[in-house]
C-alpha cells in the first residue's frame, strides 16, 4: 500500500484482478474508485509524490510506471514497464526523490535495480544480496537502505554509484529483516522483523549503523511506515500474536500501542487529513481495506517518553487510548 496525501488516495496492490485499487481517502468512509490493470500481478508499491507517479513491483519481474496525477490527461494510464530481467518476482520498491531513482527488489534473484525516474530505464542492478525486502531513501545522509533477510542485515547503498557502501550492518538479534521505515530528523529507524519464533521490532541508529533497542510488543510482520506529522512509526505486525497494527513514537522511538487486526493486515497507509491507518481487511471473502484512528495521535515528544516510564492519564492523556480494532472502510 502506499498513499498520495496532497490528492487523498490509498493506492492497494490488487493479486486478484492484476491491479493496483485506487480509494478516495478524501473524506469518511472512504471509496473505492477503481482499479488500473496491469499485465502482470504487483507485488509491491510505491509514489513519487513529485512526479506523481506509482511504482509496482510485478511477478513477470518488471516495474510498472503509473500516472495518478487525477488532473493529467493520462491520469490512472499505464505509462511504462520496465523490464528488471530477473527469473523470479520483482517485489518491493521504493522511491528516491533526491535522486529520482526507484530501487526495486527481485528477492528470488539476490539483486535491486536501480531505474531512472525520468528516463524509466535501469542504470544498474546491485548484485548478490540475497533475499531482500522493503527499502528505505534515507535523506539525513542520502543513502538508500535495504533489509537482508537472509543476512540479518541493512545493506547501505549510495545512490550515487548505486554499490553496497561498506560491509552490511548485522542485526544482533534474530530478526529476518522485513519492514524498514526512517526518521531522516533524527537518522533513526524502524525495523519490522519477520521471524514468527523471535517476536520483535528493532529501533536502528543508522548513523552508526547499530541497534538501539528491541521491543517485544511487535514482531512477525511486514510493512513499516513512518509520519512525520504524526511523529509516528505504524508496523503492520501481522504474524503476532495476536495479529495487530503495532504504533510507536519517532523521537525517541518507544512503543506506544496496538490495535487487533487479521492474519492477512500485512500492509499499512496513513492518512494525514483524517488520522487515520488503512489496511487490508481480513474477513473471508471480503474484497476491502480497514480503517481506523490512530488512537494514540498527540501522544508524541516528552509525553511519549512519560507514558512509556509508566507515567498515569493524568499527565499523559494523549498517549492512553480507549480500546479499539480495526473496522471497516
Amino acid at each position: 500500500m502506499a498513499i498520495d496525501q496532497e490528492h487523498h488516495q490509498v493506492f492497494a496492490t490488487d493479486a486478484l484482478d492484476q491491479g493496483i485499487d485506487i480509494v478516495d481517502v478524501s473524506s469518511t468512509p472512504a471509496h473505492y474508485t477503481g482499479t488500473v490493470h496491469l499485465d502482470s500481478i504487483p507485488n509491491g508499491v510505491a509514489y513519487a509524490p513529485d512526479l506523481h507517479r506509482l511504482y509496482t513491483g510485478n511477478t513477470d519481474s518488471s516495474v510498472s510506471v503509473i500516472d495518478v496525477d487525477p488532473s493529467s490527461p493520462t491520469a490512472y494510464k499505464v505509462l511504462a514497464t520496465i523490464s528488471t530481467g530477473g527469473a523470479g518476482s520483482t517485489d518491493l520498491v521504493d522511491y528516491d526523490a533526491h535522486d529520482h531513482k526507484v530501487y526495486a527488489t527481485n528477492p528470488d534473484d539476490g539483486f535491486v535495480s536501480a531505474i531512472d525516474a525520468i528516463t524509466n530505464t535501469v542504470v544498474a542492478q546491485i548484485q548478490n544480496l540475497g533475499t531482500t525486502e522493503q527499502p528505505a531513501y534515507n535523506a539525513a545522509d542520502g543513502m538508500e537502505y535495504v533489509p537482508g533477510a537472509d543476512a540479518n542485515t541493512i545493506i547501505k547503498i549510495d545512490p550515487r554509484r548505486d554499490v553496497v557502501v561498506g560491509t552490511p550492518s548485522p542485526i544482533p538479534i534474530v530478526c529476518v529483516p522485513h519492514g524498514l521505515a526512517i526518521d531522516p530528523a533524527t537518522d533513526e529507524g524502524l525495523i519490522g522483523c519477520g521471524d514468527k519464533d523471535n517476536l520483535v521490532t528493532v529501533a536502528w541508529d543508522f548513523h552508526t549503523g547499530t541497534m538501539l533497542k528491541a521491543f517485544d510488543f511487535a514482531g512477525g510482520g511486514d510493512q513499516v511506515v513512518f509520519d512525520a506529522k504524526a511523529g509516528h512509526f505504524y508496523f503492520a505486525a501481522q504474524g503476532y500474536a495476536p495479529p495487530e497494527m503495532a504504533i510507536f513514537n519517532a523521537s525517541p522511538i518507544t512503543f506506544l500501542t496496538a490495535v487487533p487486526t487479521s492474519h492477512h493486515s500485512l500492509n499499512v497507509a496513513y492518512d494525514e487529513m483524517h488520522h487515520l491507518l488503512y489496511t487490508i481487511d481480513g474477513r473471508h471473502l471480503e474484497a476491502s481495506l480497514w480503517s481506523f484512528p490512530d488512537p494514540v495521535f498527540g501522544c508524541a515528544g516528552h509525553e511519549a517518553v512519560l507514558a512509556a516510564e509508566g507515567a498515569p492519564r493524568s499527565q499523559t492523556p494523549d498517549c492512553h487510548p480507549e480500546q479499539q480494532a480495526a473496522g471497516g472502510a
